[in-house]
């Protein structure tokens, strides 16, 4: 049996490494865009943050998973140190992955058809109360009936926004939320191997694909495709205001420095 870690040593041996290597193959984009994508990710962090910390609160406080003795150093709101700084962690990744396979943020003609749109409002209410529902039949089902119910409104509310969009660009953020996914499965299951973290038998359904739990197995991708499609319908939305009349200026352009007023020439008499 490996030796166990705790969570500040698991984000040094998986988190810091691949976070310098992804920021190092970055690609370089102009000042717009490249001014967009940062604000993109740090409000993307900012919600992870709000939106996950009750949820995942409260799934340890009910005993969903626990953590061995010694690998905690601090805690506030039951959560460790460590798990408030892999919110950023699978942000940051997530967003470098997206950002290094590229996409295309520009607005087209039917981006805002009301089908695509629908049907995820549709899918992400369906999950809701799908999730609430398995949540009901049993404690077995707490993680993962809990991990479907707090996924469905962020669906129902990215789709309802840019389904039309997300609809014709599916092989871009399905990569981009695989690829990080896989190598966070990895690590995890790493993770639970050397006991950094443990995941109660009676509150998971106990199906495990490799060794990794089901339910950890979902948890990447619902937490990579909401990062991801955040960060795409960002770009998006700012780039069909651009191509309005604007009557207002976009988010990028509110925060341009004002360019310093030029000095007069003198006037030869």
């Amino acid at each position: 049996m490996l030796p166990t870690l705790t969570y500040l040593q698991f984000h040094l041996v998986f988190s810091l490494p691949v976070i310098a290597a992804l920021w190092y193959v970055a690609p370089r984009y102009g000042a717009v865009r490249q001014r967009r994508a940062t604000i993109a990710i740090a409000i993307l962090v900012a919600i992870a943050y709000t939106y996950t910390t009750p949820w995942i609160s409260y799934m340890i406080r009910r005993g969903a998973w626990s953590y061995a003795d010694g690998a905690v150093l601090v805690r506030a709101l039951s959560i460790p140190l460590g798990e408030y700084l892999f919110f950023t962690v699978q942000t940051v990744v997530t967003a470098f992955a997206l950002h290094r396979i590229g996409f295309d943020p520009t607005f087209r003609e039917g981006d805002f058809d009301r089908g695509p749109r629908i049907a995820g409002v549709v899918a992400g209410v369906a999950m809701i109360l799908g999730g609430l529902w398995l949540v009901t039949i049993g404690p077995s089902y707490l993680y993962l009936g809990g991990l479907i119910a707090w996924v469905g409104p962020v669906v129902a509310i990215q789709w309802a926004v840019g389904g039309g969009y997300l609809i014709r660009t599916p092989r871009t953020w399905i990569a981009a939320t695989l690829i990080p996914a896989a190598y966070f499965w990895i690590a995890d299951r790493i993770a639970i191997e050397m006991r950094t973290w443990q995941l109660s038998p009676d509150l998971t359904t106990g199906v495990a694909v490799l060794g990794l739990p089901i339910e950890e197995l979902l948890f990447f991708v619902s937490a990579g495709v909401m990062t991801v499609n955040g960060l795409v319908l960002f770009e998006w939305v700012l780039d069909w205001n651009d191509r309005r009349e604007r009557p207002t200026e976009s988010l990028a352009d509110a925060l341009e420095p004002e360019p310093e007023p030029e000095s007069a020439e003198p006037v030869d008499d």
